[in-house]
């Protein structure tokens, strides 16, 4: 499947605190809290990097998806991209293939997802709880982005478009750690 995928993230000081104000604005979950093991593969001389690219298998809730997402452009604040992904049955076989193609993992990250939904407003919610603290994603159309993040209490200045291993990279300078996979 194709599409545009259109998200922020935010950081989530305290979870507790952010779950309810999620369900004091009528959100619904739609996917219990799962765990999630991400794979990012990339050339030896890291061709998909260095084009702003990514390649990911990402294997949750018993099933694989593989996605290739496109250059990013930042748009009113938004990270906007090209997307494509498909489900595989057997995604370490996928990893296998794809190695023999030339890509190796170059970085893995694990998190607890859970997804919720609001109504009337066109926007997933995916709350994560990684093992850098938590954060939640707001994946939809733009305004609706603008609308759920204001009624949560951010500014645009909270945006956050960096992926998961530039924050995680980050997050071990700053806090004097070695850095290696984003891992539990």
């Amino acid at each position: 499947m194709t599409y545009r995928e259109t998200e922020i993230k935010l950081f989530v000081p305290d979870l507790k605190i952010f779950q309810q104000k999620l369900f004091e604005l009528g959100v619904k979950s739609v996917q219990p809290r799962h765990f999630e093991d991400n794979f990012l593969l990339d050339t030896v001389d890291s061709t998909l990097r260095r084009n702003n690219m990514l390649l990911r298998i990402r294997v949750a809730l018993g099933k694989g998806v593989v996605t290739m997402k496109k250059k990013a452009r930042i748009s009113d604040g938004v990270k906007d991209r090209e997307e494509i992904e498909c489900e595989v049955d057997h995604p370490e076989e996928m990893q296998r293939i794809l190695a023999e193609l030339g890509y190796s993992i170059s970085f893995r990250y694990q998190k607890y997802r859970t997804i919720y939904k609001m109504e009337n407003i066109s926007v997933e919610i995916f709350v994560d709880e990684t093992p850098i603290g938590n954060y939640v994603e707001l994946e939809g159309e733009i305004g609706g982005i603008h609308e759920l993040a204001a009624k949560l209490g951010y500014s645009r200045e909270a945006y956050v478009t960096e992926s998961y291993a530039t924050l995680y990279f980050r997050w071990c300078q700053q806090n004097g750690k070695s850095a290696s996979q984003m891992i539990f």
